[in-house]
């Protein structure tokens, strides 16, 4: 009897902790605040409102700089900024007429949609207009908003070229493999790096860069220097030996001589320099850039021959912040090449915040119309059953504690359609706690057969809508998915918690 007992207050015991975790949070410091470690829900775009985004082709025309380069076009530099950098405007469009086609429209929709998904973007609406190229975009408002729509729209053109001929390229997207975010831990910090292998062309053409005349030159040794040295040390120890012989009168010709041989002697190490600096400025370089962004100018010291590029973006640092700020940079760098490049450039034309119209006080009102009639509920359990009813009404608060935090850590986004579902799931464990509690006034073994004829009795009943949240499930429409999710995990959790704790509770 001490043993059942015991085994009832533990398990009330662990209910309480559920309830504690659950509708209260474990809170930890972080950066001199307090803050709640157990997840958030996710609630989906249309309860927090979300982000209305309108992107247009691109008629703008490229901006060169004074030496001739590319350096952007007229939508990222107005025409103040032209002319306060000396830039000048040409006639040549981003974006092509004959590139105006509907198969590129298509390829860019499907690229940022691939980007969206990448980015963890799930709740959102995306559309084409087929005859101007026109997209519209709805995304959920959250702290990565503007990170993904400042960078969905990224021409993502990788090249590796000759730093002085812009036109000289040698490897682009087509000869990328696979480009990912790593890093490097040493004594002296963390060092992210940016990861690209490339094709087998690819490995080849870097080969061959690496071994070629972008090669970086070994340092001559300067031996006629040295010869120099040499004959002067020789022509100083003959002047020295002359001198002993000399008369006054001739010790000053030798030092008005000397004199006149220090000068020839500093030209020769002027042109030395000269020609050094020469040599420097005669070595080959490459640029590796991206939307003409040069990341790094460089010859190569050794060969490549795996076709690995390990390019590090930034100086090796422990500040976990600033590691954690490089990785994403890095790991949107990646995803943004690894989708490909798009056949057009678009711009931004509409950017608004769209406010939901189920406000948070709609949704407060919800839950503590929910919240009353459950409590009711619950009074009714006790009011019928007595102990086993308190036993009950505790054991069901359990249930709905573990139900919302499946619900935060299964990533289920809530919706009024979700919301619906919950209420379903919460109506049918309070029909099967019930049914559970009904069962009594007959000895252990034949109460506990009778509890497992009840618990399968109820699969077999919920199983069609088993399946029928798992189409849901699938089904790529937020509001459907959500309503399937919380059904899928509700059902499970529902059967599995009647039968290890309701009914283990229900038996002492």
């Amino acid at each position: 009897m001490k043993n059942k007992k015991l085994k009832l207050i533990t398990e009330i015991l662990a209910i309480l902790i559920i309830c504690l975790v659950s509708f209260v949070g474990v809170y930890g410091q972080n950066a001199n605040k307090m803050v709640n470690k157990v997840k958030g829900y996710d609630l989906a775009k249309d309860l927090k409102g979300y982000r209305e985004l309108v992107f247009s082709v691109s008629d703008a025309v490229e901006v060169k700089s004074s030496e001739g380069d590319v350096v952007g076009n007229t939508d990222t530099y107005s025409d103040s900024d032209i002319e306060s950098y000396s830039y000048t405007k040409t006639e040549n469009k981003v974006n092509s007429d004959e590139n105006l086609t509907l198969e590129n429209y298509k390829k860019c929709k499907e690229i940022i949609e691939n980007r969206l998904k990448s980015l963890n973007v799930e709740d959102y609406n995306l559309s084409l207009n087929t005859e101007n190229g026109t997209i519209n975009l709805q995304i959920p408002e959250d702290n990565d908003t503007d990170h993904t729509a400042s960078n969905i729209l990224q021409v993502s053109k990788f090249e590796i070229r000759d730093s002085e001929d812009s036109s000289n390229v040698f490897i682009t997207n087509d000869n990328i493999k696979n480009i990912s975010s790593a890093y490097n831990t040493t004594e002296e910090g963390t060092t992210v790096y940016l990861q690209i292998l490339l094709d087998k062309d690819g490995a080849n053409k870097l080969k061959e860069l690496s071994t070629g005349e972008y090669a970086t030159k070994p340092e001559e040794e300067n031996t006629d220097t040295e010869n120099d040295e040499e004959n002067q040390t020789e022509d100083e120890n003959a002047v020295e030996a002359e001198a002993e012989i000399t008369t006054e009168g001739e010790e000053s010709n030798e030092s008005t001589d000397t004199e006149n041989e220090e000068e020839p002697k500093a030209e020769e190490e002027n042109s030395d320099e000269e020609n050094a600096d020469e040599e420097k400025d005669d070595q080959k370089k490459i640029v590796l850039a991206i939307d003409r962004n040069d990341m790094i100018t460089t010859s190569f010291d050794e060969p490549i021959n795996d076709g690995v590029i390990s390019l590090s973006m930034g100086q090796a640092t422990k500040d976990s912040e600033e590691i954690s700020d490089q990785l994403k940079s890095t790991s949107t760098i990646a995803l943004l090449v690894k989708s490909g490049k798009m056949p057009l450039t678009y711009k931004v034309s509409e950017n608004n915040y769209v406010n939901t119209d189920i406000t948070q006080d709609t949704v407060q009102k919800i839950l503590i119309v929910i919240g009353v009639i459950t409590l009711i509920g619950l009074i009714l359990f006790i009011i019928k059953y007595k102990l086993r009813g308190l036993i009950a009404a505790i054991s069901y608060i359990g249930f709905i504690a573990l139900y919302l935090l499946v619900v935060r850590y299964t990533n289920v986004e809530i919706t009024l359609e979700g919301i619906t579902a919950s209420v379903i799931i919460l109506i049918i464990n309070y029909i099967l706690t019930n049914n559970l509690l009904k069962i009594k006034d007959v000895n252990k073994e034949e109460k506990s057969k009778i509890y497992l004829t009840e618990l399968k009795s109820w699969i077999i009943k919920l199983l069609p809508i088993f399946i029928i949240s798992i189409i849901f499930v699938f089904i790529k429409w937020t509001r459907i998915t959500s309503f399937g999710m919380n059904i899928f995990w509700g059902i499970i959790l529902s059967i599995i918690y009647s039968y290890l704790l309701t009914r283990d509770m229900l038996e002492e």
